[in-house]
């Protein structure tokens, strides 16, 4: 037994994702990214103590999970807490297409009855008034990507998270939880790179989310504005905290990072990144050992 509620397994290691070395991504990329040792990885970690997993909504996604389903029953153990959208994936598309085919390519992976109804409001024109309509529509198009597995929980992407909080838009937030919720009996959690300021804002706003994810780690890496601000408002926070960035990415040593995270009696579910088979075992031996 171990004082985690969940240790769950990020995806970025599976795409050679480095935070701090693109060398390093690069060198990774060649190994870790091919079918069978994705696969292998996710098998030797679940047998560790891994109890799910962060996925992004990658066109890779539905690839490696339909490979890890032919090859064992691991997809119906393990707990999926997808991100969405893939905010590189936004990006290159509005980059590529511009705002107007982007909204055509949203409509579309929405399907025809959501594009008719849409367009008998007043196609583009509705849409652009209509900011909430389009952000449903957005997140039922996310949502198709992820029918192969059940999600647990869905976290909106930090990029949006922060931007909405930026901007002052509460009714963003009001209608990932409810769309959610009422459509497909999904609990809906909140991503974000400011978690002290998230967490005044729903206090404020009166908003409730049960789950954040949000960085933690000995070296302060994308914990903003401050260390010190996030430990304080993990305080104050009454929801599960998900733990990501825990390994300061790459920053810091897994034991260092391992005791930081373990004096932090608040956080009970951590996600973490592994690259190896050694990276694994050397990690889950200190979490699931800690009380």
């Amino acid at each position: 037994m171990t004082r985690f509620d969940s240790i769950l397994l990020g995806d970025n290691a599976f795409y050679g994702i480095d935070h701090l070395s693109h060398e390093r991504a690069r060198q990774r990329a060649d190994t870790v990214q091919r079918l069978d040792n994705v696969v292998n990885l996710i098998k030797y970690s679940h047998e560790l103590g891994a109890t799910g997993m962060v996925v992004a909504t990658r066109p890779k996604l539905r690839e490696w999970i339909g490979h890890l389903e032919q090859s064992s029953d691991i997809v119906d153990k393990l707990d999926f807490h997808p991100v969405l959208p893939y905010a590189r994936g936004l990006q290159m598309k509005l980059s590529q297409l511009g705002i107007i085919n982007t909204l055509k390519d949203i409509m579309k992976g929405a399907g025809l009855r959501t594009e008719i109804k849409i367009l008998a409001k007043g196609g583009f024109g509705f849409m652009k008034r209509d900011v909430i309509e389009l952000f449903k529509v957005f997140v039922d198009t996310e949502m198709i990507k992820l029918n192969m597995i059940k999600p647990k929980i869905i976290f909106l992407h930090p990029v949006l998270v922060d931007l909405a909080l930026a901007l002052e838009m509460k009714n963003i937030f009001e209608a990932f939880n409810s769309h959610l919720q009422k459509k497909y009996k999904i609990e809906a959690g909140l991503c974000t790179k400011n978690f002290p300021r998230l967490v005044s804002k729903l206090d404020e706003w009166n908003l409730n989310f049960a789950s954040i994810m949000t960085s933690f780690n000995t070296a302060g890496f994308l914990m903003n504005p401050s260390k010190k601000a996030c430990e304080d408002a993990l305080e104050k926070y009454q929801g599960n905290v998900l733990a990501m960035n825990i390994f300061a990415g790459g920053y810091s040593g897994v034991k260092e990072s391992a005791n930081y995270i373990i004096s932090l009696p608040k956080i009970r579910n951590i996600v973490v990144g592994v690259s190896s088979k050694e990276h694994a075992k050397e990690t889950f031996q200190l979490f699931t050992n800690a009380y």
